[in-house]
């Protein structure tokens, strides 16, 4: 039997409650991955030609700085706190859709467990028919409620991990857009007093 076979069997045994299962699956790992892509680019060093390397100064500070200069008023103070707007806007967009990955990897256990009790249901309706003779009966309810308690811990477990580093590296980028919005109010303060 070919692999596409047996991924197939695999979620025919498992019942309906399969499908939300990988529907869940495919959307968080999407979601994911667009995550990861959006934090790298972010992230990730860049090196110019001149030897200096840092990390995103061709991203989320070009985005803040583009910003800045797009709305600033020349006013010290509105524009010191304009930059803190704008560092809050960037970091919590950094940040949006993290939850929704985390949400997504605490249902997929869930629904797991509506598939373990559905087939613990087929399994008591096979003995109520038919009484403890039918063996075959039994081990389809009892197999469909441990393939979908298996298919929602697969989901969840590795999505916790990939949400929970997303996780972290939002925060580390919201810890450097502070750093970077405190070295700006510090220059802003000795242009004020010089």
């Amino acid at each position: 039997m070919s692999l596409v076979g047996l991924v197939q069997a695999h979620l025919a045994s498992g019942g309906v409650v399969m499908v939300p299962i990988v529907a869940l699956s495919l959307v968080m790992w999407w979601l994911i991955f667009l995550k990861a892509r959006e934090l790298f680019g972010f992230l990730r060093p860049r090196c110019t030609s001149r030897g200096g390397c840092g990390y995103g100064g061709a991203g989320w500070k070009k985005a803040i700085a583009r910003d800045y200069l797009r709305s600033r008023s020349g006013c010290e103070e509105l524009d010191v706190e304009l930059c803190r707007v704008l560092v809050s806007r960037h970091a919590a967009r950094a940040e949006k859709g993290i939850p929704t990955i985390l949400v997504l990897a605490a249902v997929a256990p869930l629904l797991g467990l509506l598939g373990t009790v559905s087939g613990m249901i087929g399994t008591f309706d096979v003995i109520a028919e038919f009484g403890t003779g039918n063996a075959r009966g039994l081990a389809s309810g009892i197999s469909q409620a441990l393939i979908t308690t298996q298919s929602g811990l697969m989901v969840a477990v590795p999505g916790m991990v990939a949400g929970g580093l997303l996780y972290r590296m939002s925060v580390r980028l919201r810890r450097r857009m502070e750093l970077f919005l405190g070295a700006v109010e510090r220059g802003c303060a000795r242009e004020v007093t010089a």
